[in-house]
């Protein structure tokens, strides 16, 4: 089989061209099999992080809520609803952190 973008001989079984990257047409057999592609697949555990530290340590719970966040984009909206929440509570209570001290 040839590549229909560079034109290199590559593999019949490839799914991907070797030279220039181009997804062959192999790649669309292989998602429509029902196997999606591994990106996006995987868990926002960067957010649960946190959901968890923001309780105990703002600052944590602001960073990874934060980071938590910007991969929820990349991970199909996964973990969203916890790294918004860790900012929130994150928030809350270093307000009340702050509020006790004066």
């Amino acid at each position: 089989m040839f590549c229909k973008k560079c034109g290199a001989e590559i593999d019949d079984n490839a799914v991907v061209c070797p030279k220039c990257g181009v997804a062959t047409e192999n790649y669309q057999k292989q998602s429509d099999n029902g196997q999606k592609p591994t990106k996006g697949k995987e868990g926002n555990g960067i957010a649960i992080a946190g959901f968890i530290c923001s309780f105990f340590i703002p600052l944590l719970g602001w960073i990874f809520g934060g980071i938590g966040l910007a991969r929820s984009k990349q991970r199909n909206g996964k973990g969203k609803g916890f790294a918004i929440a860790a900012l929130t509570i994150a928030s809350v209570v270093f307000l009340i952190a702050l509020g006790l001290q004066m």
